[in-house]
């Protein structure tokens, strides 16, 4: 059975204040900057742009609440999903007990210089070359990247730098949500739309206003059970945590989304649906997956910017006091020969601008990493 997407009649809505989808900040208002938000045909190609109202503009207009008592007409990607191929529940149940060593598989992998390999299988020399070469292009100017892929059927993967500190962006709503309908099942028909909109559109009011409300101990939680610091749940938007503590909270997500309770559930669905994804956008039509991105531009305004322009240095120097540029992605892929978990993280300004899209920087680095796991063999 696939991943059903979620069947609602919205359609693009100027109602909606995406808030700066991608965008973080640790303040209680979710306020940050915003950009417009790159929707795409099935086929992978940008088919419109839709402009997103800033968090801080709609905090002044009214302070945000979590509450899903108001129907709203929102963006819907569900088309984007409706041609992907089904996937075995049962089989992707079955990589659940294995987990705990999947953990421990991911803490030993250490690559603070280059690209390792990992686990009980190899991918050829041309298909790491292959990654290897799209992470060189993505840091030719300077950029950081963080990199780390488990392929759950033969537990081996690929890392790149996966212990250095980088900014989670709104790659956080996706482990954050699920710890808190882990320990607060009843928040789900309490809060339906803000569940939806802070995965689907990555809306910050919507995630801010759950924040707000069940707090750091639900993903503290999660992260002790997985063996992640958990000062990483003192911040809505965590800084200076690798790509390593999120792949191990996506574990904990992966066995939660395919759990018994949610496996078939309409919030499984949302991650099949989140905006902005490159995965989503580059393997979606082929594949199901579960995926959240995060991204943030740079600027120094909410204002929608010119990917063109030169982004200044103190956005992209690793101080954990500013807003750095990032594009990033997690999730689950469920390919054929069974299913992966990755993150990627980099520092690269994400790129739209008014009716110009500028295609997402990450776009082939996850063609090339899928083809790598193609060839995973135990």
């Amino acid at each position: 059975m696939k991943i059903k997407p979620v069947i609602l009649t919205a359609m693009i809505a100027s109602a909606l204040a995406l808030g700066g989808c991608g965008e973080s900040s640790d303040s209680s208002s979710g306020a940050g900057n915003t950009s417009t938000t790159a929707f795409a045909a099935a086929s992978g190609t940008a088919a419109e742009a839709v402009t997103g109202t800033s968090a801080a503009e709609s905090e002044a207009e009214s302070k945000p609440e979590a509450t899903s008592s108001e129907e709203e007409i929102i963006d819907d990607e569900s088309a984007f999903m409706k041609a992907a191929p089904a996937y075995d529940t049962e089989k992707a149940k079955s990589y659940i007990s294995a987990m705990p060593e999947v953990r421990e598989l991911l803490d030993g992998a250490k690559a603070d210089d280059g690209m390792i390999s990992f686990g009980k299988a190899a991918a050829s020399e041309a298909a790491v070359s292959k990654v290897k070469d799209e992470i060189a292009k993505l840091t030719a100017d300077g950029h950081k990247v963080s990199l780390i892929m488990v392929d759950l059927e033969t537990q081996s993967g690929v890392a790149y730098k996966p212990d250095i500190p980088m900014c989670t962006q709104s790659t956080i709503k996706a482990v954050y949500l699920g710890s808190v309908l882990d320990s607060h099942p009843e928040a789900y028909e309490q809060h339906r739309l803000d569940f939806r909109k802070a995965i689907v559109n990555s809306n910050n009011d919507s995630y801010m206003g759950l924040y707000d409300i069940y707090g750091k101990e639900p993903l503290e939680k999660w992260c002790e059970e997985v063996g992640v610091d958990k000062a990483f749940a003192e911040k809505s938007f965590p800084r200076n945590y690798s790509a390593k503590d999120m792949i191990k909270l996506w574990t904990k997500l992966y066995c939660f989304l395919n759990s018994d309770e949610m496996q078939h559930s309409e919030f499984a669905s949302y991650y099949a649906d989140s905006a902005c994804s490159a995965t989503k956008m580059m393997l979606g039509a082929k594949y199901p997956v579960q995926t959240k991105a995060g991204w943030e531009s740079g600027k120094d305004t909410w204002k929608n910017y010119d990917p063109r322009d030169t982004v200044p240095e103190k956005y992209c120097d690793g101080d954990p006091s500013n807003d750095e540029s990032a594009t990033n992605d997690t999730g689950v892929v469920y390919t054929d020969k069974g299913p992966y978990i990755f993150v990627i993280y980099s520092d690269i300004p994400f790129s739209v601008y008014y009716d110009y899209i500028d295609p997402n920087a990450l776009n082939d680095l996850v063609v090339t990493l899928n083809e790598l796991q193609a060839e995973l063999k135990a």
